[in-house]
C-alpha cells in the first residue's frame, strides 16, 4: 500500500472505491464537503472537484484496475490528496487532463502510480 502523505494525521480520510467512472461523483462530493470545511471559496471547491474528477476517471478507466484509493488530508486552509490504483499501476493522464490538473491545483506529482496534489485557499485576495 502507499506511504502516508506528508503531514498525514488522524484527520486523514481514506476512501477505496470500485474502479468505475460513474463513482467519480462520490469523490467530487467528498471534495466539496472537505473544501467547505477548510474554508475554500466556491471557485476553489470547483477546482478541487475538477482535479479529482480528472484523476479519478483517468485511473478508473483502465481494464487492469480494480479499485481506486483516495486519501484526503484536510488542514488549515489546505487539502492534500493522494490517489492510487489497486493493483498499483501508473496513472497516465492524457494531455488535456494533465493540463487541467496543473492549472487548478498546487504541487502535482505523478510518481510510481501515485498522483499527489494539494489545493490551498487563495489568501492573496484575487
Amino acid at each position: 500500500m502507499s506511504t502516508p502523505l506528508q503531514g498525514q494525521t488522524e484527520d486523514s480520510i481514506d476512501v477505496i472505491l470500485p474502479a468505475r467512472t460513474e463513482l467519480a461523483s462520490t469523490v467530487r462530493l467528498l471534495a466539496a464537503s472537505f473544501g467547505a470545511d477548510v474554508g475554500f471559496s466556491v471557485d476553489e471547491i470547483d477546482d478541487l472537484r475538477l482535479a479529482l474528477n480528472e484523476v479519478f476517471t483517468s485511473s478508473a478507466d483502465r481494464d487492469e484496475v480494480e479499485r481506486v484509493a483516495v486519501t484526503f488530508v484536510p488542514g488549515d486552509g489546505r487539502i492534500d490528496v493522494r490517489m492510487s490504483t489497486m493493483p498499483q499501476v501508473d496513472i497516465e493522464l492524457d494531455t488535456l487532463a494533465a493540463t487541467i490538473l496543473a492549472s487548478v491545483v498546487d504541487d502535482v506529482t505523478n510518481d510510481a502510480g501515485v498522483i499527489t496534489f494539494s489545493k490551498s485557499v487563495d489568501r492573496s485576495g484575487s
